[in-house]
């Protein structure tokens, strides 16, 4: 649990803060109160966390802390959930966007190198993006599955593409 205070001013150092620590997969349980599951590797960030909040004339408290109620307990891993699916809501949204732009090409009938590589570009970026938040989604949030399946898909359609950009290239050009 990391618990901090910072001046008002610069504003930079609060947006630094909260970046900082959405990135690393945390929630917000109150006032300036942040949650990650017991590990070193949770414990190194908010101590980097703290280190910059007290660097800015702050003040930060790491503390080791359990919850005494079961229902607590729930409510911590819906909060983690929760912010989770948020996360995979939007990259399944990318998803759907990367999936229309092939279906366009295609039914544009622009069969291109230069369109492979503008998706498989994005195709990376989603890859990524999938990673990012599958690393901080600490306890399988309900949209992990159906993200998983989006990217599949958009790999699926990106292969098909790929092979009718080649037998087309190839047929036209007598390259095969």
């Amino acid at each position: 649990m990391l618990n901090f205070t910072l001046p008002k001013e610069p504003s930079r150092v609060r947006v630094s803060v909260w970046r900082k620590l959405k990135k690393s997969g945390s929630v917000n349980i109150g006032q300036s109160l942040w949650l990650l599951p017991l590990a070193d590797t949770h414990e190194k960030t908010f101590q980097n966390i703290a280190e910059e909040i007290l660097q800015n004339n702050g003040d930060a408290y790491i503390l080791r802390s359990a919850f005494i109620s079961m229902g607590n307990k729930s409510d911590i891993r819906e909060m983690f959930n929760k912010a989770r699916d948020e996360e995979y809501k939007e990259f399944i949204d990318k998803c759907e966007d990367c999936q229309y732009e092939i279906k366009k090409e295609t039914k544009k009938s622009n069969f291109s190198f230069a369109e492979i590589e503008e998706n498989e570009r994005e195709l990376q970026k989603l890859t990524d993006w999938l990673g990012t938040i599958d690393a901080r989604d600490f306890f399988g949030a309900s949209l992990k599955k159906t993200a998983g399946k989006e990217l599949s898909k958009c790999r699926t359609m990106l292969d098909q593409y790929c092979s009718v950009v080649y037998e087309r290239n190839t047929t036209d050009n007598n390259y095969g």
